[in-house]
Parts: structure tokens; C-alpha cells; sequence
């Protein structure tokens, strides 16, 4: 014998159906939320990490512009002492020329002359005073050239028959009464001269160290 069931199923079987459906919807939204979360979640955690490495690179840079500053003022700084040592190096290596320039001098005037004025204007000296003869004068010229520091020496005047003394009164036939007459001085035949001559430049001529090696005189 057949059975027929009675009972309302297509409305049990909708009302189940609409049960998964609204399940289905709830997990669909609950996950969605959850992945929204998830990548709200990243992606401010990404920002966070931006802005804290921002912060680093800001940080990092105003610590290199500082280091910056400093490196131009210590430049600055060394620019300042290396010019005050050149400073030093170039009076370290004049410092001798004088010495050895008056040395030379002195050495290089012969007997029978003396000077009576000298005169140094740059890198020239002039040489006035008096000598026995012409020949004397010319000796000096080549002392004077013979020396490291002098060079290129040459007679810009020479006068003969000039009074040695001209200030006393001259010898003659007559003498006032109560008139010492003036002596006789051998230099009263010298002749008078003016020299010149030229310091050499104080880097080009060779300058002995104290361990005895010769360096150029401007790094001595």
C-alpha cells in the first residue's frame, strides 16, 4: 500500500533554503569583514612603518647637515692654518737673506773703497761711495755679481776729482790769519760711484739646510 505525505514540505524546504542562504550571507559578511580588517590592519601598519622611516631619513638628514656645517668650518679652519703655516715658511725661508745678502756685501767690497749710503728700493740695491780708482769700482761689480745673492750689477754714475771732506774749507796758497788750513786726505782722489745691483729671488737661489742638504731658499 502507498503512502502520501500529507504534510506541508515545500514550505519546511524554503524556510530550510533561506537558513543556509542567510547563513551563507552572515559567513560571506564575516568574512568580508575580516579581510577588510586584515588589509586596513596591513596597510596602516605599512603607513606607521613610512612615517617612522620618515622620521628616521628627517632625523638622518638634519644630523648630516650638522655634519655638513662642521665639515665646512673645519675647512674653513684648515684653510686658515695652512695659510698661516705658508706665512711662516715664506719668513722662515727670508729669514736668512738678510744675513747672507749683508755677508756677501761686505765681503765682496774691496780695499781702498767704502761706501757711504745704501739704498734698497724692492729687489735693488743702489751703492754710493768712493774708490781709488775705476779699477776698484769694477772689482766690486764682480764681487758683487760672483755672490748667490746679488746679480746683475752695473755703474749708474762715477765722478772724479770730488773732495773727500767737502764740507771743511779747501787747502790753498792763501790762509786767513788765524785760519787752520785743511788737511790733505788721500781720499780726496778717490772717485765717486753709484752702483746697482739686484737681490736674487730668495726661491731660486739654493739655501744649505741644518743637515747640510740645500734646499731652495723659500722652503728653507
Amino acid at each position: 500500500m502507498a503512502r502520501i505525505n500529507l504534510l506541508p514540505w515545500r514550505q519546511e524546504e524554503r524556510e530550510r533554503r533561506n537558513k543556509e542562504f542567510l547563513t551563507l550571507v552572515v559567513a560571506v559578511t564575516l568574512l568580508t569583514l575580516l579581510a577588510a580588517f586584515a588589509s586596513w590592519s596591513y596597510f596602516n601598519n605599512e603607513l606607521d612603518e613610512q612615517l617612522d622611516a620618515n622620521a628616521l631619513i628627517e632625523k638622518e638628514n638634519a644630523l648630516l647637515d650638522t655634519a655638513l656645517t662642521e665639515i665646512d668650518s673645519l675647512e674653513q679652519r684648515r684653510d686658515d692654518i695652512i695659510s698661516r703655516m705658508q706665512v711662516i715658511q715664506d719668513l722662515q725661508g727670508r729669514r736668512p737673506v738678510p744675513v747672507r745678502l749683508w755677508d756677501d756685501l761686505a765681503k765682496a767690497i774691496p780695499p781702498a773703497l767704502y761706501l757711504n749710503n745704501l739704498k734698497r728700493e724692492g729687489d735693488v740695491l743702489t751703492l754710493t761711495g768712493r774708490a781709488d780708482n775705476p779699477n776698484i769700482v769694477s772689482s766690486l761689480i764682480r764681487n758683487l755679481d760672483d755672490s748667490k745673492w746679488m746679480g746683475d750689477s752695473a755703474v749708474s754714475n762715477i765722478q772724479q776729482n770730488i773732495s773727500a771732506y767737502e764740507s771743511a774749507p779747501v787747502l790753498n796758497n792763501t790762509v786767513t790769519a788765524g785760519e787752520q788750513p785743511r788737511p790733505i786726505y788721500p781720499e780726496d782722489s778717490y772717485v765717486q760711484f753709484v752702483i746697482t745691483t739686484k737681490v736674487q729671488s730668495e726661491t731660486a737661489v739654493p739655501v744649505e739646510g741644518a743637515d747640510g742638504t740645500t734646499v731652495p731658499g723659500g722652503e728653507l
